[in-house]
């Protein structure tokens, strides 16, 4: 008998069998060719994918984690959380990447890190949300997740400024799935001014920033800038470091440019390229403030030219344009605003007390209706008391009662104040009921995930409701070396006499240490500034101490025993 493969091939599936010449048999088995072919297409867009009951088994289970983590007030205020969900998810895109649940997934994983990102501040994780939602639209058919995920990848660009892009995204929807169920609301955020484009003009293209190069030598830094066209701008000076940015509001940076270009030549430290609020784009020349500058900048065929010389002058800003006189202003230096201070405070010290939390924001809860801001204000008046009536310092709290504050006005009061310290105080929490101990913070990058997890948790939704990203970069790069080594000094004071006064009174103290970490609070002050973490309220045993009145007062006696050491020892500054 002579026998014939065939086969069929349906969007990667390969189905074979073999029959004779027989007609009866040859029908026979092209009926069930037909039969199977029309149960993998279906008749509808996902006619490539298919789905098996492991893929299910393994989603099922991911989004079990997924809710258990979303409901859990506790486990999602920790970075590793969500990672390890984020992980769950990712699996499953890897396993069965052409399947309903790998669908499902990517979307899941840009809701993820959409959350997270709002939790975090990170800019890394919105982008990756971004990237999820549009992967979506892209690799998988549309189906009713699609306009979903480019309704949020809207919401994302609005919550970034970007107006064009979230105008572009939420047309999106009502062009490419008119029967979506988020095209009412997608309608609804095109009315919105900011998205709205003006009738009477078309939308301009910003110009492309191409180019960004820069040379060191001769006595001098030379950076330039090309462009695709004229560019407008703004030019700005900050100090304490040394700084100069420029907007360009009619600009955009291509794609190839780096986020950061090192110079390190002993007047330039390296150029940021970033955004700003209400600002396309921005460069930032980070600059050696051990030396006061001069800024030559000209405009030529569509170049931008920074010259900074390395000899040291008194800081001007020039703009060279033809038959135009020079004009060098006369800025104050940070000496004489330093020497204005210590004057100011060399008879009583300034002390501003920030009771963490308060108001609508509980910070962390433990055992028994324990929480936080009523703990963190009982012992910040205690610590006052003891400041005034024994060391008579000044001493400003940024919030006498349950109040609610904003964490960007608590270092507003200090600065306003001209105080000489600023410590902020709180309560710990964690997911392992057994982690105990005091430990003390001074403003940095955070050196290990349990300090960054920390931060992330005393931060709260603010960082995120902060509308530029940048802001908190601005931010960081105001603290001055001085700061932040005057900064841990103080944090060592408060963490020994917390430890040694503690562990002499009560037994089973643990002591943390001092470390660094990414508190918002302590961002914006402009001197030695601390965050105390007292003991953990999600420790059985340390949660019943901390409700102790007892306790309360050796806690307060051991931080203002500290402050007053670290002043002590600074005396002659003050």
């Amino acid at each position: 008998m002579v026998l014939k493969q065939m086969h069929l091939i349906n969007h990667g599936t390969l189905i074979s069998f073999k029959h004779n010449r027989s007609p009866a048999k040859w029908w026979g088995g092209m009926i069930l060719v037909l039969g199977l072919a029309l149960a993998f297409t279906g008749g509808t867009s996902w006619a490539k994918l298919s789905s098996s009951e492991s893929s299910q088994k393994l989603y099922a289970q991911a989004q079990k984690e997924y809710q258990n983590l979303l409901y859990s007030r506790i486990q999602n205020q920790y970075r590793q959380n969500w990672e390890r969900v984020i992980t769950r998810f990712e699996s499953v895109l890897k396993q069965f990447p052409n399947t309903r649940e790998g669908y499902k997934s990517v979307f899941t994983l840009g809701r993820l890190y959409q959350k997270l990102g709002k939790i975090s501040g990170r800019t890394g994780d919105i982008d990756k949300a971004l990237a999820y939602f549009f992967r979506l639209e892209k690799e998988f058919p549309a189906d009713r997740l699609t306009d979903d995920a480019l309704y949020f990848a809207g919401q994302l660009y609005l919550k970034r400024k970007n107006f064009s892009e979230a105008r572009a995204t939420f047309q999106k929807i009502l062009t490419r799935y008119p029967k979506g169920d988020f095209v009412p609301k997608a309608k609804q955020q095109l009315q919105r001014p900011a998205l709205k484009v003006p009738a009477r003009a078309p939308a301009i293209s910003p110009v492309l920033l191409k180019d960004l190069t820069f040379t060191s030598g001769s006595g001098e830094t030379r950076v330039v800038l090309k462009a695709e066209g004229t560019v407008k701008y703004t030019q700005k000076t900050l100090q304490n470091p040394d700084r100069v940015y420029f907007d360009f509001r009619n600009a955009r940076w291509g794609e190839h440019i780096p986020a950061t270009i090192p110079v390190n030549d002993g007047r330039v430290q390296r150029l940021r390229m970033t955004q700003a609020k209400g600002v396309p784009s921005r460069l930032v020349l980070e600059l050696d403030g051990t030396a006061e500058l001069e800024v030559v900048v000209q405009k030529s065929n569509n170049r931008l030219i920074i010259v900074i010389p390395h000899h040291k002058k008194k800081f001007v800003a020039v703009k060279i344009k033809s038959n135009v006189s020079k004009k060098r202003p006369v800025i104050r230096t940070a000496k004489s605003a330093v020497s204005k201070k210590i004057k100011a405070n060399q008879k009583t010290p300034v002390v501003v007390l920030d009771a963490g939390h308060g108001g609508k924001d509980f910070g962390a809860r433990g055992a028994h209706g324990l929480s936080e801001k009523d703990l963190n204000l009982q012992i910040s008046k205690r610590v006052k008391k003891i400041l005034e009536q024994r060391y008579h310092f000044k001493v400003i709290m940024t919030r006498k009662n349950d109040t609610f504050m904003e964490l960007k006005d608590r270092g507003k009061i200090a600065n306003r104040s001209n105080a000489d310290l600023f410590v902020s105080i709180h309560a710990n929490a964690a997911q392992r009921k057994s982690a105990r101990g005091i430990e003390t913070y001074y403003l940095g990058s955070g050196s290990t995930e349990q300090a960054r997890e920390t931060a992330a948790r005393e931060n709260g939704d603010l960082v995120y409701s902060v509308s530029d990203d940048t802001v908190q970069e601005i931010l960081a790069s105001l603290i001055s070396t001085t700061k932040i080594n005057d900064s841990s000094r103080l944090a060592a004071s408060v963490q020994n006499s917390l430890h040694k006064t503690m562990s002499k009174k009560f037994s089973g103290i643990h002591n943390l240490g001092v470390k660094e970490g990414p508190f918002f609070v302590l961002h914006d002050t402009n001197m030695p500034s601390i965050l105390v973490e007292v003991g953990f309220v999600t420790n059985p045993k340390e949660g019943r101490q901390l409700r102790n009145g007892k306790y309360q007062k050796w806690l307060a006696e051991s931080i203002a025993r500290g402050i007053r050491d670290y002043l002590k020892e600074k005396a002659p500054a003050i």
